[in-house]
């Protein structure tokens, strides 16, 4: 139930008793009156009718006496009339068939006066009436006593001791119907009036509720959801100066204060964004000298291998110039002339070898920024296997390569990828180094991309050195470990938006694999932009 409907009827509730109440106050009120008014009316018609047969009363005129009871016993509010002597005996009646009838005591005319010991001389006024209900309804019965007066026992007619100071009982009922009729007539009146006065106030308080609450409180609620939906510019009507126009005050207060707040998340949100992103350069930055670092690590590990490579074309390039000096020395045939250039060619052969070896090298160590062009793994895969084939030679490992023929091209970048691959191949030399193993080098199509498998059979890995390989400076090497080789691989592989899956046992050595995709996701959506 809304709150301007629970005012409402809280307030209807209330008027609904306070007039309930009023009214029933006012009916009981009105009754009383009323009672009191008709017991002196009662009273002052007892005194009318002891006035009216007092004359007769005086003469002991009989039956003017009872002419006189019966014609105000026509009168309206009349009822029966009695007159009795004290001792009870009905001597006057509107009612003829009663004369001379006498009560008894514990009727409803004696039992007032005859509840003491002695009665009273005369009654008092709360005592000189009664309700009684008869055969013509209800009415007020009023007892007047007639006293003993000097002109009844001085009187010539009829002598009574002055000793006697009760003479007889005047019995008169009025009726009560007429006069009930007309207080029903206003109850009645006074009931719709209540019920109208009811309406009337419940439909002003729902109108004052509604202009001053509910049309408030729902302003207030549209604006609530306004700024629940984002819109921290609304505002409440400040209208009045009662506690809703200070609700509202602190309402608008508060919508201020969510603004210039607002503003400064989104300022702080902003140097946030821009501090992140420095954050992140700085994190490419320091991955690309992690990059370059381990790339001189494995260029340190090759130069051992490199020299005594290079060593040996140049020494074949040695020996055969000096045969070619001492053959041009002499005097020389035309045997020698062909034995001559057969000796250049193994010279020029000899020294492109060297010349292949250096620039491969060169082209490994020089620093790139993420050079994405179409790309064979098959070549790459070549390429690495050739730089580290002596590594692999002095470790007693040989290098056995499927290559997949119609490999497709992916974009990427062949440096990194080349050093990735020969980390790979280095860490299996290493591993298996005079074991007599092997490293095979795999590629093959895959869902959407070309898979690089790398797998040798040497002593594997176990769970727990499996779980950290691809930890930053992790490794299990005692000498010589800097344990960035893997993490390395693994940020590679990740910056090409492809993935690295590792399975290895214990004593069933290493085979992971490279996935590489068509065209890097970050690619692609340059592409679009």
């Amino acid at each position: 139930m809304r709150l301007a409907a629970k005012l409402t009827t809280i307030v209807a509730i209330g008027l609904v008793v306070v007039f309930g109440a009023m009214t029933a106050l006012n009916l009981w009120l009105q009754k009383r009156a009323t009672l009191r008014i008709l017991q002196l009316n009662g009273r002052q018609l007892g005194d009318m009718v002891v006035a009216a047969t007092r004359d007769g009363m005086l003469h002991n005129d009989t039956e003017r006496i009872q002419a006189t009871v019966e014609a105000l016993a026509r009168q309206g509010e009349m009822g029966v009339i009695r007159i009795m002597r004290k001792d009870g005996t009905i001597m006057y009646s509107s009612i003829p068939a009663e004369i001379g009838r006498r009560l008894r005591l514990n009727d409803e005319q004696c039992v007032v006066c005859h509840t003491g010991a002695v009665p009273p001389r005369e009654l008092p006024p709360e005592l000189r009436t009664r309700q009684v209900t008869g055969e013509g309804g209800r009415a007020l019965g009023v007892i007047q006593t007639i006293l003993n007066e000097k002109e009844c026992s001085q009187g010539g007619c009829h002598v009574h001791p002055e000793t006697e100071t009760l003479l007889g009982i005047l019995d008169v009922n009025v009726w009560l119907t007429p006069h009930e009729e007309i207080r029903a007539e206003s109850a009645l009146g006074m009931t719709v009036v209540s019920v109208l006065g009811i309406a009337l106030g419940i439909g002003a308080t729902a109108l004052a509720v509604r202009q001053m609450v509910h049309l408030r409180v729902r302003t207030l609620i549209a604006h609530t959801q306004k700024i629940a939906a984002g819109d921290l510019s609304a505002r409440v009507p400040e209208v009045g100066s009662d506690e809703l126009a200070d609700l509202a005050k602190h309402f608008n207060r508060m919508a201020r204060d969510l603004e210039t707040a607002r503003e400064e998340l989104l300022e702080w949100g902003r140097t946030l964004e821009m501090r992140v992103e420095e954050k992140a350069q700085e994190l490419e930055r320091a991955k690309d000298h992690i990059l370059q670092v381990e790339k001189m690590a494995s260029l340190g590990k090759l130069a051992a291998v490199v020299a005594h490579e290079i060593n040996n074309p140049l020494s074949s390039v040695v020996t055969y110039a000096k045969l070619l000096s001492r053959r041009i020395k002499a005097q020389h045939t035309s045997e020698d002339r062909e034995e001559i250039l057969r000796l250049l060619d193994a010279i020029a052969s000899e020294a492109s070898r060297c010349g292949r070896i250096v620039n491969q090298l060169l082209s490994f160590a020089r620093k790139k920024d993420g050079d994405f062009s179409p790309t064979n793994l098959n070549e790459v895969a070549e390429k690495a296997v050739f730089l580290v084939l002596h590594k692999l030679e002095l470790s007693n490992v040989k290098a056995v390569m499927e290559l997949q023929p119609d490999l497709p091209s992916v974009v990427a970048d062949a440096g990194q990828v080349q050093q990735a691959l020969m980390a790979l191949l280095i860490n299996a030399a290493e591993a298996m180094a005079g074991s007599g193993g092997h490293v095979k080098v795999v590629t093959a199509r895959a869902d959407g991309g070309v898979a690089v498998t790398v797998e040798d059979n040497g002593p594997g890995m176990t769970p727990e050195v499996a779980a950290r390989a691809f930890e930053p400076f992790f490794t299990t090497k005692s000498q010589g470990g800097v344990g960035l080789g893997l993490p390395v691989v693994y940020g590679i592989v990740e910056r090409h938006g492809g993935h690295i899956d590792l399975q290895t046992a214990p004593g069933q050595g290493c085979r992971i694999t490279l996935f590489f995709p068509l065209v890097p996701a970050a690619l692609e959506g340059k592409e679009e932009s």
